[in-house]
């Protein structure tokens, strides 16, 4: 059963409650003339957007409503707090991430959410929102203005992941932190799997109803069904040129025990520069470097020769866009470790290799997990590379049945049902 489903039929609902003959006729003419306002009115929703590497996760839940006249939609672009060393997320530096260079010509109204000359806000209330999408749940990367608590004073806040739900334990308690989820309005959930998970993390919340828990998909996956067959536009070779195409993207957080970066970081380019029929696709998160820095893992003259040799190399690069899709679609096989990007990879159908030490996989992660080649050491993803080159992949006919088994892909587009689900709770 489709949990969006209790919010279809609103207009048979408030028909109802219009003609209601218990209720006084004075009351029924006010009520009637709300109503028509309301039909009327535009609905106002705000997108506060940092990061255009996760732009994907609320694109067309946006697109959705600029193509619905009963919509207003801005996008509100704002630089981001980093978590520095020592003194954690206790300063007021914002560092921008390129978000309004990256949306400024996007169809509808965007906004540069902070002034860098005059270090102001812009206020969120001058464009009376009704309802606001945050692209993260981390209100201390925010200024006091935008965190949830004083948002959801005066507008809806909408929540979708900005990564595939993946993990579990306290990487997923990190992630969704209460501080944030108890000021949320909707929660709109991927799988039934992570609707459950939501109700849980909200149960005590008298604020939060579990029947604004909904069951809409992923809208980053709505984009896929565009990319099947495409070219990406980040690799080096094409056309008759084009070589076998390796994606890597390893995880950066070095404290959950669950990053295999440093085991491959030298193995993954000295194999691919062996074979020149090869090319690498290297897409670094972008808090990786300043991870590695924190910690003093890796100095900035060893990252900088790590990056060169990706720059000097004429079949490896770095990928550095804010989409990946394109990539995705047109890679061969994904080099990869914890990461909620996994599942959107996984419904290319092509092949992954999962590379770990410790796991943290959610129930999801699980099942759609027994089609991952798993490889935990060197060699062992030099037997696993040197297969898929060849052309053995007997884990396809698994991908693809498991696809089938744990993927929720509305008709539709989960970004459509966001949108439709919005204009009910409106009219209610």
């Amino acid at each position: 059963m489709k949990i969006s489903s209790l919010y279809k039929g609103v207009k048979f609902r408030l028909g109802n409650f219009v003609a209601d003959k218990k209720l006084p006729k004075a009351q029924i003419k006010i009520e009637q003339r709300r109503l028509e306002r309301k039909e009327k009115k535009k609905i106002n929703v705000i997108f506060v957007c940092h990061r255009p590497a996760v732009w994907n996760a609320l694109k067309s839940v946006c697109d959705a409503c600029i193509e619905d006249k009963r919509f207003n939609a801005f996008i509100v672009a704002i630089p981001n707090k980093k978590n520095l060393p020592e003194i954690g997320f206790s300063h007021e530096e914002y560092i921008s991430e390129g978000a309004y260079d990256f949306f400024k010509d996007y169809p509808c109204k965007v906004i540069k959410g902070y002034d860098d000359k005059t270090k102001r806000w812009f206020d969120l209330r001058r464009l009376k929102p009704d309802y606001i999408f945050f692209q993260t749940p981390y209100d201390a990367c925010r200024p006091p203005a935008y965190k949830s608590n004083r948002v959801a004073a005066y507008a809806k806040i909408c929540y979708v992941h900005y990564g595939m739900p993946f993990m579990n334990g306290y990487i997923a308690e990190e992630s969704f932190p209460i501080s944030f989820l108890k000021n949320t309005y909707f929660h709109f959930a991927e799988f039934e799997e992570m609707r459950k998970f939501y109700i849980d993390r909200v149960a005590d919340n008298a604020v939060h109803k579990k029947e604004r828990v909904l069951l809409t998909g992923y809208p980053k996956l709505d984009e896929a069904k565009n990319f099947v067959g495409c070219e990406g536009k980040n690799w080096i070779y094409k056309g008759d040129e084009k070589r076998f195409r390796i994606m890597w993207t390893p995880r950066w957080n070095t404290e959950e025990g669950n990053c295999t970066f440093f085991t491959f970081k030298d193995f993954v380019p000295e194999y691919v520069e062996a074979d020149e029929n090869l090319e690498l696709l290297y897409r670094p998160h972008p808090q990786a470097e300043q991870e590695f820095l924190g910690r003093g893992i890796m100095t900035k003259e060893e990252i900088d020769a790590y990056r060169k040799k990706y720059e000097d190399s004429s079949n490896m690069s770095i990928d550095k866009s804010g989409d990946y899709l394109d990539n995705f679609y047109s890679s061969d096989v994904l080099i990869t470790d914890e990461s909620s990007i996994i599942p959107e990879y996984f419904l290319t159908g092509k092949p992954l290799i999962f590379t770990y030490d410790e796991t943290h996989l959610n129930e999801f992660a699980e099942s759609i997990s027994k089609g991952f080649y798993w490889v935990k050491t060197p060699n062992e993803l030099r037997t696993c590379l040197d297969k898929l080159i060849s052309g053995e992949d007997p884990l396809k006919e698994t991908r693809a049945r498991l696809i089938k088994e744990h993927f929720y892909l509305p008709e539709k587009g989960s970004g459509w049902e966001i949108k439709e689900i919005i204009k009910a709770d409106f009219l209610a």
